[in-house]
């Protein structure tokens, strides 16, 4: 016989509140503090992690020394360098960019910054800590000036933070440095620059490297001209942020402060490239506009912009490879050129992002050794990539068209494909 039972089991919604009281009225009892347990084994962490830093900064220094010896007196050591980055950028999957800034921390410390590294060794100081040693350290060149300046900020770096140790071992440098604030600003107004970088949801950051008092002088005018905004029109729903970035736009694209929103679509004089995968063009996607070599952009933006231009070039793709099937245009003079734009997006080296528009298009077998000139030979490439393409021990082929294979001194083998969308298969 069978009896069904049907038993109920309470469940208390403040269950866990109740356990961590419990667990805290033990520690009370026992004389062991949850949270200083806690606090203690975060900061085994953090020591954990420094010691890690400290390991990985001695290999990476230990590889630049072994490479750049191997070049010999005639070899080139700065595309030495830059082959090695690339190579370990492939093969951990970072840009260069991230790659040689890592190689040259890891010098930095190891051979100028020696008691930096045995304090991270010994977990004496963490790694925010040591960067801004070696940060504020850098102007300091005489060998006995910049151990004087580690012993006495690494002195201090134990009981202070390291925004305040920061402001303490700028002034110290400075007294140390060989060459006076003045030349030195001087230098690093000849480096100013502007950099996009895409961040979320179709937006980007727009960094200008300028000298600090322009920099103020900017931030002050546009929080002037935004509040000169919201003062003629009190209704306006803009905060503060949003007007000055508005502002910002309508100056640089149009000469002039508008003061509406998205102003500056209207002096952008691009040209448009709407991809169109294949099944979208039937009716049965809804794929986000994009711009080339670029993350996607709002709709709204995307038509306002296509209703301004000349001309349009239109993109199909296939729906299962994403690859470029066919591009038409109306220049076919430029027709071969404008579909290697469209399909490679980027400087096609493994690790890297720069737009096309930035790069060579390269004959991969050389045209000079009966390399033909077509989509199953030619790739976008920087010109960095380009040079590494020749350093010894660097190969790379079209295994398909479209698909490079490259191939390190070290024989690690990389395929790079075109980008594309990322896809969810449907339950």
């Amino acid at each position: 016989m069978e009896i069904e039972q049907n038993i109920e089991i309470p469940v208390d919604p403040h269950a866990d509140d109740v356990d961590a009281a419990f667990d805290f009225l033990v520690g009370q009892l026992s004389g062991i503090s949850p949270f200083q347990d806690a606090v203690e084994r975060l900061a085994q962490l953090d020591r954990e992690e420094a010691a890690r830093f400290a390991e990985r900064s001695q290999i990476y220094a230990q590889l630049v020394s072994q490479n750049l010896a191997a070049q010999g007196k005639g070899g080139s050591l700065d595309l030495a360098f830059r082959s090695l980055a690339a190579e370990l950028a492939v093969s951990m999957k970072l840009s260069d960019r991230t790659m040689q800034s890592r190689l040259s921390e890891a010098v930095s410390l190891m051979v100028d910054f020696p008691f930096t590294h045995h304090a991270l060794q010994s977990g004496t100081v963490t790694v925010a800590h040591a960067r801004v040693v070696m940060a504020e350290g850098a102007v300091i060149s005489d060998t006995q000036r910049r151990i004087d300046y580690e012993s006495a900020v690494l002195e201090r770096a134990a009981s202070v933070t390291p925004g305040r140790l920061r402001r303490l071992a700028k002034f110290a440098a400075e007294k140390l440095a060989d060459i006076g604030f003045d030349e030195r600003h001087e230098k690093a107004v000849g480096e100013r620059s502007v950099r996009s970088f895409e961040t979320l949801d179709g937006m980007s950051e727009v960094v200008a490297v300028v000298p600090t008092v322009l920099a103020a002088g900017i931030l002050d005018r546009l929080t002037q001209m935004g509040k000169a905004v919201k003062a003629a029109n009190p209704a306006d729903p803009r905060m503060l942020d949003q007007l000055r970035a508005d502002l910002f736009c309508d100056l640089l694209l149009t000469g002039h402060a508008n003061g509406e929103p998205h102003a500056g679509l209207d002096a952008i004089h691009a040209e448009i490239a709407i991809v169109i995968p294949a099944l979208t063009l039937l009716g049965e996607g809804n794929e986000p506009a994009s711009i080339l070599g670029r993350g996607p952009i709002g709709l709204v933006d995307a038509q306002r912009m296509a209703a301004s231009v000349p001309s349009m070039v239109r993109i199909i793709t296939d729906p299962v490879t994403d690859q470029v099937l066919s591009t038409t245009n109306y220049q076919p003079g430029k027709k071969l050129r404008r579909y290697l734009r469209m399909r490679d997006g980027r400087c096609r080296f493994p690790s890297c992002n720069r737009s096309p528009r930035r790069c060579e298009i390269d004959h991969t077998i050389p045209y000079s050794k009966g390399g033909a000139t077509d989509v199953g030979n030619l790739a976008h490439l920087c010109k960095g990539h380009h040079d590494i393409k020749h350093f010894p021990g660097w190969t790379v082929r079209h295994s398909e068209p479209g698909v490079l294979e490259w191939v390190t001194p070290h024989g690690i083998v990389v395929a790079d494909r075109p980008d594309t969308p990322v896809r969810f298969t449907e339950d």
